[in-house]
């Protein structure tokens, strides 16, 4: 009886540490928002009164979350293609480079950014964007063309942010479609130079099939982490502004909370937030997870 309770509790052992772990810092809070969003608790109030879906309904009458809703909305269409497209295809070309060196020398330069700070690629993007003496406007100028007020533009301010979360996150997907090219028998690819596929054919027909397991992690994980990645980028190059042009619903939420403290309105934002990522990881999984082949 001993070895027997033994080797039951051992699988509950190994996993309770990671358990523990989802309960306190990801179900609790999830919960906890779920019950504040229905109450009017501004944090310094000690007592939190029940007002049902009154917050829901105020979100949604305000201008500024139906816009940072539709900012919410381009970014994902944007930034989700481009953040898995752009590194499969990167990919593709570094797994032809054959010089190690050279190789490695790509794999850096284009990783980096993925490792920095966005307070240290941030002071960067704000002197490439600087509408006095910046170095976009300065290239500008050496063609001809008029200064733009880039990030302090609210025509502009969107896609700076866009182009900024891009450079900062593209790196991880990169290397994930490299180490996945990387593991696809040679034999395959040998065989199919000799029947004469070539390589566009060759890696639609049998390269991307093969690493499908990893592409539809990629494809999860990005649009699970984009509304994250945005936010970064919104804090260091626009701050939400100009009037709330570059803003998203993750950005709302923490002015709600963190800046003017209605915790009822933030919580409601982000039982929104979570419905929002579920239901696309929904469609996802619906839609794409029974092409995804995986090798026995």
């Amino acid at each position: 009886m001993t070895r027997k309770f033994a080797f039951a509790l051992a699988p509950w052992i190994f996993t309770g540490p990671a358990l523990l772990f989802a309960v306190v810092f990801l179900y609790l809070p999830v919960v906890f928002s779920v019950g504040l969003s229905v109450t009017d608790w501004n944090f310094i109030r000690p007592e939190a009164n029940f007002v049902g879906l009154e917050n829901y309904r105020r979100i949604f009458a305000d201008p500024n979350f139906r816009d940072a809703l539709i900012n919410t909305l381009i970014y994902c269409v944007v930034l989700i293609p481009a953040q898995i497209l752009v590194p499969l295809g990167l990919a593709v070309l570094l797994i032809r480079v054959r010089q190690g060196t050279v190789a490695n020398g790509y794999k850096i330069a284009l990783f980096l950014p993925t490792i920095l700070a966005y307070s240290t690629a941030g002071i960067a993007w704000l002197w490439l964007f600087d509408p006095l003496n910046g170095f976009f406007n300065t290239a500008l100028g050496w063609v001809g063309l008029p200064p733009q007020r880039w990030h302090t533009d609210p025509d502009l301010a969107l896609w700076c942010v866009t182009i900024v979360a891009f450079w900062k996150n593209f790196g991880l997907n990169m290397l994930l479609f490299l180490a996945a090219l990387v593991s696809i028998p040679k034999p395959i690819l040998e065989a199919a130079a000799l029947d004469g596929a070539r390589p566009f054919w060759r890696f639609l027909t049998i390269e991307l099939p093969l690493i499908s397991p990893t592409f539809f992690f990629v494809a999860v994980t990005t649009t699970m982490g984009v509304l994250d990645d945005i936010v970064g980028a919104i804090d260091v190059l626009t701050g939400g502004g100009p009037y709330g042009q570059s803003s998203n619903i993750l950005h709302y939420m923490y002015q709600r909370g963190l800046q003017f403290f209605q915790f009822g309105q933030a919580s409601a934002a982000a039982v929104l937030i979570i419905l929002l990522i579920l239901a696309v990881t929904w469609l996802q999984f619906r839609m794409f997870e029974h092409r995804v082949h995986y090798e026995s």
